[in-house]
């Protein structure tokens, strides 16, 4: 029987392609063989050749105006993808979806999940960003800097791959590496201002991927679908990091609220973050904060009566008030009014003292500029 050449290309998560070739001279299901082995998406195009009469043919013939890439199409492609004239074309492609399988949710959750993921590498990939690259800015955007030992552990990434990407972003000045102002000894991975107006365009652009995989639900259906789809996730990943936590009577028909509205900035005076404290102590979502890379909601506090200085969000001790945190632009030179912390929920979901939570002073929550 003659040789048979199927060729194909695949990718993988983060964008990554790469060429497949499988020679055999029996029938044989090289789409199932590569998927498998790759665990990627594939795109497959075959050619049958005679192995003998290709080793002997003629330049012309193995030229790249006569390759093909793997097109379903058959038609080959040249490395600016235009295409070209096809070799030799296989039957059309009958790929379907068995109907019975549409009645499982698992199976409509990666079918879903494998098309949102096609969309957004491109779109990414537009930006010359690949998935990581988006997931660690993202992270340091939400909990604050981080050290690379812990991104890499919270983010399940491989410690070298993840140094990788850092060093990315440190080339694109996106992020920066720096002493952690509360444990000089630590080395943190910080968003840069342009790394954080970067990411704002990014998720602006990106949004349209949404729009485009969404675009058969109205806003509201939208809201109700990502609310299931948190709640699948909470039980999955029980205590995930950077998660936001619904309330338990959290009724997406009257949300009105982004999860930024809930996010406490410390350069902004006691009495404004008070105010915020109790506006959204029964809303979603509560006023946040982070400490240590870990979400902390705030559920009861008052306004100091002394004025304090330091860094805004440094964490005080004070045996009048308990437990202040700095705040407020002219914090670090002229002191203001800080906020006396109470009560708080931490990313596990346990309520408690604010003294109970902060045995020492010293530490710094995070703060958005």
């Amino acid at each position: 029987m003659q040789p048979r050449v199927t060729s194909g290309t695949a990718h993988d998560a983060n964008g990554t392609r790469f060429a497949v070739v499988g020679i055999s001279n029996m029938p044989t299901d090289w789409a199932q063989v590569f998927s498998s082995l790759a665990d990627a998406d594939l795109t497959i195009g075959t050619l049958d050749v005679d192995i003998t009469a290709a080793a002997h043919a003629s330049a012309p013939a193995m030229s790249p105006g006569n390759d093909t890439r793997g097109r379903a199409d058959g038609a080959g492609t040249s490395g600016d993808d235009e295409p070209r004239t096809p070799v030799a074309s296989g039957p059309p492609s009958l790929s379907t979806t068995p109907p019975s399988v549409l009645n499982l949710n698992a199976y409509l959750m990666y079918a879903i999940g494998k098309a949102a993921r096609r969309r957004l590498t491109d779109r990414l990939t537009a930006h010359g960003l690949r998935l990581w690259h988006l997931t660690v800015m993202a992270m340091v955007a939400d909990l604050g800097p981080q050290m690379k030992t812990v991104l890499a552990s919270r983010l399940d990434m491989n410690a070298s791959d993840l140094v990788k990407i850092v060093n990315d972003l440190v080339r694109t000045g996106h992020v920066d590496c720096g002493r952690d102002p509360a444990d000089r000894r630590r080395v943190v991975v910080r968003l840069t201002p342009e790394g954080r107006s970067f990411l704002d365009l990014l998720n602006a652009d990106i949004a349209s991927t949404d729009d485009d995989i969404l675009a058969p639900l109205n806003a509201e259906e939208r809201d109700q679908l990502a609310s299931l789809l948190r709640r699948v996730h909470r039980h999955l990943e029980p205590a995930p990091a950077s998660v936001v936590h619904e309330p338990t009577r959290y009724d997406s028909r009257t949300r009105t609220d982004s999860v930024e509205d809930g996010r406490i900035d410390w350069t902004h005076p006691a009495e404004r973050i008070a105010r915020l404290v109790e506006a959204r102590r029964d809303r979603f979502p509560t006023a946040y904060t982070h400490h240590q890379g870990r979400r902390l909601e705030l559920l009861a506090a008052t306004v100091s009566e002394r004025t304090y200085s330091g860094a805004p969000g440094l964490v005080l001790h004070h045996e009048d008030e308990g437990v202040v945190i700095v705040t407020g632009a002219d914090a670090p030179t002229s002191g203001e009014h800080g906020l006396v912390l109470r009560r708080l929920r931490t990313e596990a979901g346990r309520e408690m003292s604010a003294e109970e939570y902060f045995p020492s002073e010293g530490e710094l929550l995070a703060h958005q500029p």
